[in-house]
C-alpha cells in the first residue's frame, strides 16, 4: 500500500493511507495509561420471542480505564443504575436499588471491563476501509467489520459466534491527527438471527474517548 505523508502547518504530519491511519490509531490506544469512556447502545430485536422482546431497550455506559486492567462503569438504562468495577479477572457489581457490592468472575459478566482495547480489537478487523473526510483534528474513516470473525476473537460470555457467522457491521471512527487516539467510535448493525430463535436484531453503538492519560486511581468497593 502506497502512503503519502504531506507535512503541514503546526508540525502536524498528515497520512493518506487509510491503512496507516487505522495501524497509528492501534498503538495509540494500546499506549493509553487511563482514559474516560462514554457509551450508548440501542438494541431492537424484530420477530423474536416474547421474552427477548422485552430485552430491546437503549443503557448508557460512562467511566474510566487505568491500565493495565482496571476499569469502572456506571451502566443505565430502564431497569436503573448497575455499577461495575473490574479488576484483572475480578468484577464487582452492584445491581439497580442495591447498596450491596457482589464479586463475580470478569470472564461470566457481559457488562464486565471496558477498555480502549475494544476499540482496537475492532481496527484489526477492518474491511473496505475508507477515509470519508479529513477535518482540521481529525480523520473520519469507515469500514465493514467481519461480525462472525470479531465475535470469535473477543469472546463475550452468552454469545456464540456462529450466530453472526457471514454477517458485516458498519462501523465509522474519528482519529485525532496530533496523537492518533481514537476520538469516538460508531457501529450499526442490522442482521437477521432468526436461524438462532432470536429474529432480526438492530443495533446501534457509540462510543467516545476523553481525559487520554489523566490520573485515575480505580480500587474495589471492598
Amino acid at each position: 500500500m502506497v502512503v503519502t505523508a504531506l507535512v503541514v502547518g503546526c508540525g502536524v504530519t498528515e497520512l493518506g493511507s487509510p491503512g496507516q491511519i487505522v495501524s497509528r490509531a492501534i498503538r495509540a490506544q494500546g499506549r493509553l495509561s487511563s482514559v474516560h469512556i462514554g457509551m450508548d447502545v440501542e438494541l431492537e430485536f424484530k420477530g423474536a420471542p416474547g421474552n427477548l422482546e422485552k430485552a430491546s431497550s437503549f443503557y448508557r455506559g460512562e467511566g474510566d480505564f487505568e491500565r493495565p486492567d482496571k476499569s469502572n462503569m456506571v451502566i443505565r438504562s430502564t431497569a436503573g443504575k448497575t455499577e461495575v468495577i473490574t479488576i484483572g479477572k475480578k468484577a464487582y457489581v452492584r445491581m439497580p436499588g442495591s447498596g450491596i457490592w457482589t464479586q463475580r468472575n470478569v470472564g461470566d459478566y457481559v457488562a464486565g471491563g471496558v477498555s480502549p482495547n475494544d476499540v482496537t480489537d475492532y481496527l484489526k478487523y477492518t474491511k473496505d476501509l475508507k477515509l470519508l473526510d479529513r477535518k482540521e483534528d481529525t480523520y473520519h474513516l469507515s469500514f465493514k467489520l467481519d461480525m462472525g470473525r470479531y465475535a470469535r476473537v473477543a469472546k463475550v460470555p452468552g454469545v456464540d459466534p456462529s450466530m453472526f457467522s457471514g454477517k458485516e457491521a458498519r462501523m465509522e471512527i474519528w482519529v485525532l491527527k496530533d496523537s492518533f487516539r481514537v476520538k469516538k467510535a460508531k457501529m450499526d448493525f442490522t442482521g437477521d438471527l432468526a436461524k438462532v430463535g432470536v429474529g432480526r436484531l438492530v443495533m446501534s453503538m457509540g462510543v467516545e474517548f476523553s481525559a487520554f492519560d489523566e490520573p485515575v486511581k480505580i480500587e474495589a468497593p471492598f
